[in-house]
């Protein structure tokens, strides 16, 4: 963990799901989650990141747009149902995903396009780490 980050701030580390059809995504982003202080939990598809986040109910999840069995919007949709306050990170490699969020009654709380910048989701992970303390 990386000496004076707000994420060793916290009580816990928070758990981090990350769902992406594209094993070098998986893993890039649970290497350099884990190295901010997450706890990381990775998913192949939507179906598998779904019954992973009602199993163990992160702090955030980060999924792909473009996933087999419950694309990233529909997955978005269920968790927001399901716990409205999980922050929901969308990744895509199309620059058309500002079109497809939308026309979506539930916004996610932040967007990363591909290929990605490293600075881009360790911001995006840092402030919403930030968030959710200070909503507690």
């Amino acid at each position: 963990m990386l000496a004076g980050t707000p994420i060793e701030l916290q009580d816990k580390r928070p758990l981090l799901l990350v769902a992406d059809d594209e094993e070098i995504i998986r893993t890039r982003l649970q290497e350099m989650s884990a190295m901010l202080g997450f706890e990381v939990r990775t998913a192949k598809d939507g179906g598998e990141a779904w019954e992973q986040f009602q199993a163990q109910r992160p702090d955030i999840v980060i999924l792909d747009i473009y996933m087999p069995k419950i694309n990233g919007l529909q997955l978005m949709q269920k968790i927001k149902n399901t716990e409205p306050t999980c922050p929901v990170i969308l990744i895509t490699g199309f620059m058309h995903f500002e079109q497809l969020v939308k026309s979506q009654p539930i916004k996610p709380d932040g967007f990363i396009t591909k290929p990605f910048n490293i600075n881009t989701i360790i911001n995006a992970l840092l402030k919403l780490v930030l968030d959710c303390g200070q909503k507690r």
